[in-house]
């Protein structure tokens, strides 16, 4: 009788078991989902982002070596065309702001927030739209990098660098007004603090590039300019930067 009463009462917990299993699976179910889901859009859209931030801080270490020449001294310019450098300038920002816009659209970056390293991108973004170290309103810059999407062939994909000059030749294109702020921009970098307003944006384009391709297998490793850096964006990147906008850097006196 005792046997009975047990094989009955294991029957009836494993049932009830087996009906909670069933009521709770879609909440089990869609974290899991949400997780592959953040690790796809991920590692399909990084190493566009990875390569268009390395030619965007490549172009700005080679600035700040000239010390801006090509905009504000042409003739001592590294550049042997440096009005088609100054346009080349504009469309890496553009093309940066581009490829983060393409994950945007893509993901609208909810899924992100689930795994750590889209946290990490989550967290790199912000501060590049951040009041204190973005170039432009963050507004202007998300229209600037939308405007380099375009669809072809029903594929969404980012404007090249011909597509870009033929669109600022282009006297209807709404592209060369925003373009005109950035450009504003560059038309000022006589003056010093301007000037390390860009280059404080490069070292956080340079830790982007460092944390999320470590290895340097996607594109070269490249020396922070720390030299060219004031007193003051040094202590912004150590004291600010990177103990309240990227804390979970380790390496961080590389870049101050």
């Amino acid at each position: 009788m005792n046997e009975l009463l047990q094989i009955i009462i294991a029957f009836i917990s494993g049932g009830v078991i087996w009906e909670g299993f069933k009521f709770f699976y879609p909440d089990l179910k869609r974290p899991i989902i949400s997780r592959i889901h953040a690790k796809r859009t991920l590692y399909k859209n990084i190493d566009p982002i990875i390569k268009s931030a390395s030619e965007l801080y490549g172009k700005l270490e080679s600035l700040a070596k000239e010390d801006f020449s090509t905009f504000i001294k042409p003739v001592n310019s590294n550049s042997l065309n440096p009005e088609h450098n100054k346009k080349y300038v504009l469309y890496l920002f553009a093309q940066f702001w581009a490829q983060l816009e393409y994950l945007r659209l893509e993901s609208q970056y909810t899924s992100l927030s689930n795994i750590k390293s889209g946290k990490q991108l989550l967290r790199f973004i912000e501060t590049i739209e951040s009041r204190k170290y973005r170039i432009l309103d963050r507004s202007v810059q998300r229209i600037i990098g939308e405007s380099l999407i375009i669809n072809k062939e029903q594929k969404f994909k980012v404007m090249t660098l011909k597509e870009f000059f033929d669109e600022l030749n282009n006297h209807e294109s709404t592209l060369s007004k925003w373009i005109k702020d950035l450009e504003s921009i560059f038309d000022n970098v006589q003056d010093k603090e301007q000037r390390q307003i860009i280059l404080r944006f490069g070292v956080i384009v340079a830790l982007f590039i460092d944390h999320f391709d470590p290895k340097h297998k996607t594109v070269r490793r490249r020396k922070v300019y720390k030299n060219k850096l004031s007193v003051k964006s040094k202590r912004m990147i150590k004291n600010n930067l990177l103990n309240y906008y990227l804390e979970f850097i380790k390496d961080k006196t590389r870049y101050y």
